[in-house]
């Protein structure tokens, strides 16, 4: 179907030299296919095979709270808050700030994780030139 409407909309626009009006023309609906969910099993099986302690708290981080790649990248030490066992998002996607929960396994794991990596501003830090440094 979309092939046709494809077909059509080519015609019009540059063979007749004309306007298709596309209110017209039904267009068909998109299926939308449910994403894969893991089992636990896989799930511990994914972020038991991280090679370090650093990849491993950043694995267990997207996983439970659900956040994005690049609002991970950004999320600052002063973001975490243990006391309300919240993770407060800054600038997530569209410009918005959202709070998700913390679980207590993963507080576990990130307060095992800054005694050892000791971040300042944010939480998993970047290099410059192959140097950790303090930035996203």
């Amino acid at each position: 179907m979309q092939q046709c409407v494809a077909g059509l909309r080519f015609f019009y626009n540059k063979t007749l030299k004309r306007a298709l009006p596309l209110e017209d023309i039904p267009m068909p609906k998109r299926h939308r296919k449910l994403p894969e969910i893991l089992s636990p099993e896989e799930v511990a099986k994914l972020i038991d095979s991280a090679s370090n302690l650093y990849h491993r708290t950043m694995l267990m981080t997207l996983y439970s709270t659900g956040i994005r790649r690049a609002e991970l990248c950004r999320l600052q030490v002063a973001d975490i808050d243990s006391q309300r066992m919240i993770v407060h998002i800054r600038q997530g996607k569209g410009g918005h700030d959202r709070d998700v929960p913390l679980s207590e396994k993963l507080l576990e794991t990130l307060r095992v994780y800054w005694r050892w990596m000791k971040p300042k501003t944010y939480l998993f830090p970047g290099t410059v030139k192959g140097w950790r440094s303090d930035v996203p």
